[in-house]
């Protein structure tokens, strides 16, 4: 193979792996912001609307009491895809209306890479938290005695702290539990 034509590849290479990066950067709080309204507004409130048998709502209910079964615990990828389908939709409306599918494919992969990797990501972390699996998340020292604090002050306070990947969603949106117990603490 000649080498301008590898230096050629190398470059469409390095150029959508850059592009994809990006992309990646710009889809993660898009997914924080998902999880955030998911468990906040879909696993604690009844909807019909956005959960038409409530089967999420009365799920998180049996795990706030206590039950860890694996089905309560982990979150399946195909409600991380579901969450997810909107901006996959968008993607396909802006690539229809702009005259290239092929130009979305990254931004497509990007974000089928965040669906991936918030599944895998939520799973281990919430075994960890809730001791049903010991793996790499419990052995982060002071990076997981923060998540298991934060997420367990939500079992204990269901309306703070619903973010369990992304607990800064409770800063932007003023649920963390501090800020309830500052805002709500009586003045001298």
């Amino acid at each position: 193979m000649p080498l301008e034509t590898i230096a050629f590849l190398a470059a469409i290479l390095t150029g959508c792996l850059l592009q994809f990066s990006l992309w990646f950067l710009v889809w993660m709080p898009a997914v924080a912001l998902l999880e955030y309204a998911a468990h906040r507004w879909i696993m604690h409130r009844p909807s019909r609307l956005l959960d038409p048998t409530l089967s999420q709502f009365k799920s998180h209910g049996l795990h706030h009491q206590g039950a860890n079964d694996q089905e309560l615990v982990d979150i399946p990828l195909k409600n991380c895809l579901l969450l997810t389908a909107p901006l996959f939709l968008l993607l396909m409306g802006i690539g229809l209306t702009a005259g290239s599918l092929a130009g979305i494919a990254i931004p497509a992969a990007a974000l089928l890479s965040w669906s991936l990797l918030y599944t895998y990501l939520w799973t281990q972390m919430h075994r960890a938290i809730h001791g049903t699996e010991a793996n790499w998340f419990r052995r982060c020292g002071p990076v997981f005695r923060f998540f298991r604090n934060h997420h367990l002050r939500h079992h204990a306070h269901a309306t703070v702290n619903f973010g369990t990947v992304f607990p800064w969603t409770d800063y932007l949106f003023f649920t963390w539990h501090g800020w309830r117990a500052a805002r709500n603490k009586p003045k001298n």
